[in-house]
């Protein structure tokens, strides 16, 4: 494998962990909450990832209109948009995003 190929289990773990991040965000007071807070959950289900790599996400996510990202001194906010709730619910599917099952964990 060259440097330049992604390996498959890193596809599959972006794409638990864009569907995380937006359950997170569907629970949450104002659908809002900070990159150190999601930082946290995703490592308590075992989806730990650095902050680039959680910048990577975010940056997945906000094209397809599921989140917004804001700034907040040097804490990145992210907020959850309609879209992003029925992606969430599975009510929607996005691309690059796990469709969550009847039982998923996050």
């Amino acid at each position: 494998m060259t440097s330049n190929n992604v390996a498959p289990i890193e596809v599959i773990k972006e794409t638990h962990r864009a569907l995380a991040v937006l359950r997170a965000l569907e629970r949450a007071p104002c659908y809002r909450m900070n990159e150190l807070v999601l930082m946290d959950w995703l490592r308590v289900v075992a989806l730990a990832a650095t902050r680039d790599e959680l910048t990577s996400t975010a940056c997945s996510l906000e094209p397809f209109g599921l989140v917004r990202l804001g700034q907040y001194d040097d804490n990145r906010v992210f907020e959850l948009t309609e879209r992003g709730q029925d992606v969430a619910l599975g009510r929607a599917s996005a691309e690059g995003v796990l469709r969550p099952g009847p039982d998923c964990p996050y």
